[in-house]
């Protein structure tokens, strides 16, 4: 199957094509410019999103639209990565793999060629230079801050603590708007640590925890039928969630309620 990359700060995959909206400047979605019935509508319709430089899979095509699997975005769904659309411009050439990468660990980051890129995002190294890291992009090589690839803060909790307030959005996957497997998935993912992309399959990486023995970025999961959430232990009786349309990433009491289990990613 050939490969392609990501050249937009994010791609929104689509169940199918033309299966919703979301306006395609991310500065918006942590806006009241977008509605709660908009959020809303994004449910069951926009299962995910792609980071700047992402490779993927094509599997398919239809005029104006890809089929995609994200291999770094482990699902169930698909043994190559999530599987979904995207608009087909938002793709370009794959880049030919390097032995190094860097991941932005700042909210956001500028590129020397404008672009701005969520975190999250990985791109290949180049070379670093004093201040600045060379990396190649889907359109070349460019650079940024190395401040704005530094390592993450000690811990997952940390990491995922600086999202504080911001609004939730279904298949949220970037700085501008997190779901809930979303916000669990992206601060693994600045820590070198790939877990599934979905809550429900989140719920079977790792190993099994007692609520009792919870530590904090310990995930726990909602959903006695039906794993339908996730949230981050955060310690002291305390977990960080992204919960629903309606909200923002927020911390809370840990909830006993509809509890379906807890799973330790980390060692020890």
């Amino acid at each position: 199957m050939p490969s392609a990359t990501v050249r937009v700060p994010v791609a929104n995959v689509w169940a199918k094509p033309r299966a919703g909206h979301l306006p395609l400047d991310p500065h918006v979605w942590p806006t009241p410019q977008v509605t709660y019935s908009q959020r809303l509508a994004l449910v069951g319709h926009m299962p995910t999103q792609a980071l700047y430089g992402e490779r993927v899979i094509v599997t398919g095509r239809r005029p104006g639209w890809t089929r995609i699997a994200i291999p770094d975005q482990p699902s169930p769904l698909d043994r190559r990565g999530y599987p979904g659309w995207v608009r087909s411009w938002q793709l370009g050439k794959a880049m030919a793999p390097r032995p190094q990468t860097v991941t932005v660990t700042a909210r956001t980051a500028k590129l020397a060629s404008g672009t701005e890129v969520s975190f999250g995002t990985r791109l290949p190294l180049v070379a670093r230079a004093g201040s600045r890291v060379r990396v190649e992009t889907p359109f070349g090589d460019s650079s940024l801050s190395s401040s704005a690839v530094a390592p993450a803060p000690a811990g997952v909790v940390a990491t995922a603590k600086a999202f504080m307030g911001l609004r939730y959005l279904w298949g949220g996957l970037s700085a501008w708007g997190f779901d809930c497997s979303g916000l669990t998935w992206a601060a693994y993912r600045v820590h070198g640590i790939t877990i599934p992309r979905d809550a429900d399959a989140q719920a079977r990486f790792g190993r099994s925890v007692a609520m009792s023995a919870l530590r904090p970025g310990d995930l726990i999961f909602y959903g006695v039928g039906y794993v339908h959430h996730v949230a981050m232990y955060a310690g002291g009786g305390r977990m960080l969630e992204s919960p629903n349309s309606a909200s923002r990433v927020r911390l809370v009491p840990v909830r006993t309620y509809d509890f379906a289990g807890a799973r330790r990613i980390l060692a020890g």
